[in-house]
């Protein structure tokens, strides 16, 4: 009897370093759950790689809505006896300031607490699985995040939205580290070729245009990086690291105080309670 195979859940999947990431995983034996917000995208990306050989499934969510990264959690653990690794890379931008069904702030929403949500509601799964990991991945930016106005009532842009909830995520990797068993590990593929900035007002978006030109790596080299960090990471027990690519580098600074990550859990569960 063959074994069962790792088992992964990429967010973000149906496009991007998403989609070639969980082409990768499957293509090297992994049965992978693509997770995305477009049901045609889903079944089309589930299509490619089975296609191929591989082993996949469609979670249909938007994670900016806690109601839906519940269900897919939900979904996930009833189907699933183990998960190798939780891949966290959903990500939207956008630039007004909108509330979503359940009233967080958008970027907020799928940048940082359908994550914090969907990882705590696999935690036991991902704690029945030997070597499992969480691997969260971000761009270089990142600022404080002020816990008096966290969803940006004040003095809203998109990228300083960007910046809080890049900022929180890898706070969140470091307490998760702290007080969980799992390793939480933080990806930062650097320029790739992606639509993300697409809608960047002008001149920023000429400039990554320009940048993606001449600098920006393809998504599937990116995810062959991610893919090694997996691996890497599965092998040496790597927990809390913060890789630049495939270079695990010193941990980041990211300007914060003591109390942080406290707080910043704290916040963070009696947020999401509803939906815990």
């Amino acid at each position: 009897m063959s074994a069962t195979p790792k088992t992964a859940v990429v967010t973000g999947a149906t496009d991007g370093i998403g989609r070639a990431a969980a082409v990768r995983l499957a293509r090297g034996g992994w049965h992978v759950v693509v997770v995305g917000r477009n049901q045609e995208r889903c079944a089309d990306a589930v299509r490619s790689i089975t296609a191929s050989g591989g082993s996949a499934e469609a979670a249909v969510a938007d994670l900016a809505v806690m109601a839906d990264v519940r269900r897919v959690a939900d979904a996930v653990r009833a189907r699933h006896a183990r998960l190798d690794a939780l891949v966290l890379n959903a990500n939207a931008i956008t630039q007004e300031r909108r509330l979503t069904s359940e009233g967080f702030e958008a970027n907020l929403a799928v940048g940082y607490l359908g994550r914090a949500l969907l990882q705590w509601r696999l935690e036991a799964l991902l704690a029945e699985t030997p070597g499992s990991q969480v691997l969260t991945v971000v761009g270089l930016d990142h600022v404080r995040m002020d816990l008096t106005d966290p969803q940006l009532a004040r003095q809203f842009t998109a990228r300083k939205a960007l910046m809080r909830w890049q900022w929180a995520v890898q706070m969140l990797a470091r307490e998760s580290n702290r007080r969980g068993a799992c390793p939480v590990n933080v990806f930062m593929p650097g320029l790739v070729k992606t639509k993300i900035l697409a809608n960047e007002p002008q001149p920023m978006r000429a400039l990554v245009q320009v940048a993606n030109l001449f600098f920006g790596i393809p998504v599937e080299r990116s995810a062959e990086e991610l893919s090694s960090v997996l691996e890497r990471v599965a092998t040496a027990g790597i927990r809390d690291g913060y890789f630049s690519r495939t270079v695990l580098k010193p941990p980041r600074d990211l300007r914060s105080k003591p109390e942080d990550g406290a707080e910043l859990w704290s916040w963070t569960e009696a947020t999401l309670r509803p939906w815990l």
